[in-house]
């Protein structure tokens, strides 16, 4: 990981303790604390196959403790399909690049739960309004838009990259408008929720991916520098509603005004 003048680079990869240890460690923790909390859990494979075994393996595992005392959904609202992720039967290509095997893993996912999919899309998909669409039409409740951008930093005194891995997932407030435009591309395409993430420091960043099309947004980078910034935001937009006379955050949801 490397910092940037408004963002970060990184190639963590996807690191988790694995779907083993979440059902018996965190899914009951979970299950019994966060009570206001919603909580989706991204789901990420190697092949169609994982995706669904996961989905399922956790789905099962939260409906038994969902049945338990002081437990609530145990511990899953939802599930996150990050197909930005190379299907190594494919060559590496990226699940969401081929709408073959966008299809194949959300409905094999859907197939496996009745609680809320979401799939999360890359910035990089040729026609991101298309692959929304095939999401949709295999049975994603909503999207998530956008991950991280692929790129290089170049440590200039090494004269070598400055991740280890080399180049890596570009996040931080340059990211703003290119989530933007796919989450309004995204939300002419389909009638769904849409989970705008990237890029995001301020309420004014959250108040244009809302008037773009999405119903959520996401803090990521700016909330790992500054924790506490996500509850500013909330009170920063409470002020602007007061002072344009909006009774509810819904009420600028898709209001951009544009037509191409």
């Amino acid at each position: 990981m490397a910092e940037l003048d408004d963002g970060m680079i990184n190639s963590v990869g996807l690191a988790n303790p694995g779907l083993q240890e979440v059902k018996s460690a965190y899914l009951p923790w979970l299950a019994t604390h966060l009570h206001r909390t919603r909580k989706l859990v991204n789901v990420v494979g190697n092949e169609a196959d994982d995706y669904a075994t996961v989905v399922r393996e956790l789905d099962d595992a939260a409906s038994r403790l969902s049945s338990g005392p002081g437990t609530f959904g145990g511990g899953i609202d939802a599930f996150e399909l990050n197909v930005s992720c190379p299907n190594v039967k494919a060559g590496g290509m990226e699940f969401g690049a081929d709408p073959v095997a966008l299809r194949t893993v959300v409905t094999l996912a859907r197939a496996e739960t009745k609680r809320p999919l979401f799939v999360k899309l890359s910035p990089v998909l040729p026609d991101i309004g298309r692959a929304a669409q095939v999401a949709v039409d295999a049975g994603a409740d909503g999207l998530t838009v956008v991950n991280t951008l692929p790129g290089l930093a170049v440590d200039i005194e090494r004269r070598r990259p400055a991740l280890g891995f080399g180049s890596g997932g570009v996040s931080g407030s340059g990211l703003l408008p290119v989530g933007v435009l796919a989450a309004w591309r995204v939300s002419r395409m389909v009638k769904v929720p849409i989970i705008g993430v990237g890029g995001v420091a301020s309420a004014l960043d959250v108040l244009q991916y809302l008037i773009a099309g999405a119903s959520l947004v996401g803090i990521g980078t700016a909330a790992m520098r500054d924790p506490r910034l996500p509850e500013r935001i909330v009170r920063d937009l409470d002020r602007w509603c007061d002072h344009h006379g909006v009774r509810s955050i819904g009420e600028v949801v898709g209001t951009l005004e544009w037509t191409t």
